[in-house]
């Protein structure tokens, strides 16, 4: 049921089968309504440009305290049982005794690919002896200059509790870097001249001067500000020629924003501008990450089934929410799957559907790419399948991007396709 055949892990197989695969599904102008409607519809995603100013004291506590410590046995990356007095030490350092009655916000913008955590903590707890694929206190990734409202500090003064535009949580105070004011941050990034990561990874040009901006690792989807020409001769003793200009935030001594400037090579996978937002490059995005490895809320330097999603839709300047439920239920136009309906029926709902649409199952996401002999196929990001053995199901991991027909059986051996409830195409 996996993808073995060469020709369907490449996008240009799938983009011949579509009539117009190059025609613009939404201009730019479009998108950006239908960013303002996801926030209007679903809870999770913010308007930071225009969010409080200011948090009671019930209010942020509320915020803080969302996240619980876990009820049921876990462990530590040595297989170790988690003790009380670790989750004691962990809500100590929330310092929510240091909560005012009314709290200010202040804006900061992240300055390089960073986690956001349940608690302000970089220890790993896992419900699984052994299992280190998925740590509960990592809840997903955020990529470099995402601007943030900072709602609280830990005690130690090492983690900020920030907000997202579709996330919350703990972040490491050495990864953000403070604004003057709210001004500072969005002239930077809203500035109309860009450079959108179209690849899976890409760095800037060593500069042995100034490590803040050297080597410098941005991911797909990420946003970076482009400056002007002739503006410099050269960076880092490095002339400008063959390379983009870009101006990049960094955290100064005392952890204020600044900027510097750096080089990005001509030969990098970015686009000036987001992408047409057409299926055909909906694809392409989504092929580009054949193989890359599953890393839940980020972790393991991989990428886990909603976010890989939501990374290949911000190339084309739309903003999803983060996690696979949130998705489902976010703006576009959705097909629902009857439980009671029969595989046979379940595959003809795909005749109506086209390439580039989103999958959803319970706590799953997947792209639809279109038919082979008669059956539908996915790209997706999953941790793996059920594979029959005598009269029981075994699980097999996979861990990684790859096409499958949905007829994948699951870890109970029901195939997916029997589990899928929605399908919401972006448009």
């Amino acid at each position: 049921m996996l993808a073995f055949f060469e020709n369907l892990l490449e996008a240009e197989y799938w983009i011949e089968k579509i009539n117009d695969a190059d025609k613009v599904i939404m201009a730019q102008r479009e998108i950006e309504d239908f960013n303002r409607r996801i926030i209007d519809k679903v809870e999770t995603v913010y308007d930071i440009k225009n969010y409080k100013e200011s948090f009671k004291k019930d209010e942020l506590l509320k915020l803080i305290k969302a996240y619980e410590i876990p009820k049921k046995p876990m462990y530590n990356k040595k297989r170790e049982s988690i003790k009380e007095d670790f989750y004691e030490e962990i809500i100590k350092n929330t310092n929510i005794e240091e909560i005012e009655e009314v709290n200010l916000v202040k804006y900061g913008i992240v300055i390089k690919n960073t986690s956001i955590r349940s608690f302000p903590t970089e220890e790993a707890v896992f419900d699984k002896e052994g299992d280190i694929e998925f740590d509960r206190f990592q809840e997903t990734g955020c990529q470099a200059f995402e601007p943030v409202v900072i709602l609280h500090e830990s005690k130690d003064k090492k983690w900020y509790f920030v907000q997202m535009y579709n996330y919350r949580g703990w972040v490491k105070k050495e990864d953000i870097a403070i604004a003057k004011d709210k001004k500072e941050i969005f002239d930077y990034v809203n500035s109309n001249s860009f450079l959108v990561v179209t690849g899976n990874y890409i760095k800037t040009q060593s500069n042995p001067f100034d490590n803040r901006v050297s080597k410098v690792e941005f991911t797909m989807g990420t946003k970076i500000y482009l400056e002007g020409k002739n503006i410099l001769e050269q960076v880092g003793n490095q002339l400008v020629i063959g390379n983009y200009l870009v101006k990049l935030p960094v955290r100064g001594e005392e952890g204020g924003l600044e900027f510097k400037y750096a080089l990005i090579s001509k030969k990098e996978d970015v686009n000036a501008g987001y992408l047409p937002y057409t299926r055909e490059n909906i694809l392409k995005q989504a092929f580009k990450l054949i193989g890359d490895r599953y890393g839940w809320g980020d972790s393991l330097g991989g990428r886990d089934c909603s976010s890989y999603i939501m990374y290949i839709f911000k190339t084309f300047g739309i903003r999803l929410p983060r996690n696979a439920n949130e998705q489902e239920v976010s703006e576009g136009k959705s097909y629902k799957f009857s439980k009671k309906i029969s595989i046979k029926e379940r595959i003809e709902i795909f005749d109506g559907l086209k390439p580039g649409a989103l999958v959803y199952m319970p706590g799953h996401t997947m792209m639809y790419i279109g038919k082979e002999k008669k059956l539908p196929y996915i790209i997706h990001d999953f941790h793996g399948y059920g594979e029959k053995k005598e009269d029981n199901y075994e699980f097999i991991p996979v861990n990684e991007v790859m096409v499958t027909s949905v007829l994948l059986p699951t870890a109970s051996g029901v195939p997916f396709i029997e589990k899928f409830t929605s399908v919401l195409e972006i448009e």
